[in-house]
């Protein structure tokens, strides 16, 4: 990991976005009700941004290094312009990727999804058992339309994660064990996250993992298989990466502002007013990015992170 962030270190020099990716919230709409929802509704108003809007400033990202957007919600499969946006960002050499609910995600539209050049997608899955997912979104049915969407994607050749929240419970009943074996049967991998205080759960400190919870999420891990938030986070060992704070991604909101995460949303600017490199230049030199360290878990469930920063808490 250090060498990696040698090497992007130094190729920032030249490209202040090189190898980061973009995850852009296309629209704040959702089909789901979901309990433990971590979107934070924040200070986000306005109209959500245009094709045109959206283009531009992936053209910007591209142009600064970026490596790949994330069309992000909300639930951005409601956005009938999707496919078109997708096409966009691969004429300007993005990589494309989605995260979705699966409820519109059937065989038709993952034949539209791929042929646009989608080239991933998250798929989230609560639970190995359907019934107790469905309750949890307030959805029936949508286990086994996200499971058929993922299947028929992965078919396709677009790479699948399923994407699984590890709270307590599942990762001390057994559940959570039984994930990475559904995820491979939908020839996807595991992408496990831990419960984030924020959205719906802002106020709910005692979902955040203990630390012999960590450690049997830990186990879990497994190189190519399933990994904690990204990628290189794949083995027991992994050393932690808040993928915000460390700079591996940037964040814009459904209506253009620049944020220092869609679960943390402390506005730094908005893309409709200025450039999106000079948004970013003043967000990671900001205090928020120059003081962090590392952290074991996400920062937000770290009752000294947010003694430290109430006043950016208090923005959102």
């Amino acid at each position: 990991m250090t060498a990696r962030r040698l090497a992007v270190k130094a190729a920032r020099l030249f490209k202040p976005l090189f190898g980061a990716a973009v995850m852009l919230s296309v629209t704040r709409r959702c089909q789901c009700k979901c309990s433990r929802c971590a979107v934070n509704g924040g200070a986000d108003g306005g109209p959500e941004l245009t094709r045109e809007e959206i283009l531009k400033v992936l053209g910007e990202a591209a142009a600064l290094g970026a490596r790949e957007v994330s069309f992000f919600g909300g639930e951005p499969l409601l956005r009938p312009d999707l496919p078109a946006l997708i096409a966009g960002a691969r004429a300007l050499g993005l990589r494309a990727a989605l995260t979705t609910n699966g409820l519109l995600l059937d065989e038709a539209m993952a034949k539209t999804l791929a042929a646009a050049g989608l080239g991933a997608a998250g798929v989230s899955l609560d639970d190995p058992s359907p019934e107790i997912h469905d309750a949890g979104r307030g959805v029936p049915g949508l286990w086994r339309k996200a499971a058929d969407g993922a299947r028929a994607l992965a078919a396709l050749g677009v790479r699948v994660d399923i994407s699984f929240c590890a709270d307590r419970a599942r990762l001390r009943d057994g559940r959570a064990a039984q994930m990475p074996a559904l995820a491979a049967s939908l020839g996807a991998r595991l992408r496990i996250l831990s419960p984030m205080r924020a959205g719906r759960w802002n106020d709910k400190p005692e979902e955040a993992l203990e630390p012999g919870d960590i450690e049997v999420l830990r186990s879990l891990l497994s190189p190519g298989k399933s990994h904690w938030v990204i990628a290189p986070v794949d083995y027991p060992a992994a050393e932690f990466v808040c993928s915000s704070l460390d700079r591996w991604k940037v964040d814009i909101t459904a209506s253009g502002e620049v944020v220092a995460c869609n679960y943390f949303p402390v506005p730094y600017g908005s893309v409709r007013a200025e450039p999106l490199a000079a948004i970013v230049e003043r967000m990671w030199s900001s205090p928020l990015y120059l003081e962090h360290k590392g952290c074991s878990d996400c920062p937000l469930n770290d009752p000294a992170f947010r003694a430290r920063w109430t006043d950016l808490f208090e923005k959102i």
